[in-house]
C-alpha cells in the first residue's frame, strides 16, 4: 500500500510540473457513458490569457467504446455566454485499420488528446463539449478533459 501511494505521489507531481501547462480538468461520466442530451462545461475564467494557447481535449476510454472515432462538437464562448468559435472535431480512439487503440494507457483503458481549433481564449472564457455521434449514448467513454498549454507547451 505504501509503495502504491509513492507511485502515485511521484505521478502527480511529475504531472504538475509540466512545463507550459495552464490549466487541465477532466470531467468523470457516471456509468462510463456519454448521452447527447450532457454538454460538459469548463469554466476558465480565472486563467489569464497568453496568446497564444494551445487548447486540447482529452478523452479516456475503455474497449467497450464501440467505433473507431469520435465526433464532438466544441463550442467556446466569451464572459457574457456569446459563443466565439462553434466547430466540429474528429477525434481518433482506434486505428481504423488495425483496429488498435490510440493514446496512452495500460489494459483496456486509454487516454487520447487532440488539438482544438482556435489559439486564443477570451476572458471569463467558457469551453463546452457534446458528443455529436449518430447514437444517444455512447458506452466506454469514462471521462472527458480539456487542457491548456502555451502556444510553445506539447499538448
Amino acid at each position: 500500500m505504501n509503495r502504491l501511494c509513492l507511485i502515485g505521489s511521484i505521478l502527480i507531481l511529475y504531472w504538475a510540473c509540466e512545463p507550459g501547462r495552464r490549466y487541465e480538468s477532466f470531467q468523470d461520466l457516471p456509468s462510463q457513458y456519454w448521452v447527447v442530451t450532457d454538454t460538459l462545461s469548463f469554466y476558465v475564467d480565472s486563467l489569464e490569457t497568453v496568446s497564444p494557447l494551445v487548447q486540447s481535449i482529452g478523452i479516456r476510454y475503455n474497449d467497450r467504446y464501440e467505433y473507431h472515432n469520435l465526433y464532438v462538437r466544441y463550442l467556446l464562448k466569451d464572459g457574457l455566454s456569446n459563443t466565439v468559435m462553434d466547430s466540429l472535431v474528429n477525434i481518433g480512439l482506434f486505428d481504423s485499420k488495425t483496429g488498435r487503440p490510440l493514446g496512452k494507457g495500460f489494459g483496456n483503458r486509454r487516454t487520447v488528446y487532440d488539438t482544438l481549433p482556435g489559439n486564443s481564449l477570451p476572458i471569463g472564457g467558457s469551453i463546452h463539449l457534446v458528443q455529436y455521434m449518430r447514437k444517444d449514448t455512447l458506452d466506454g467513454i469514462e471521462s472527458v478533459g480539456i487542457k491548456i498549454t502555451d502556444g510553445n507547451g506539447a499538448p
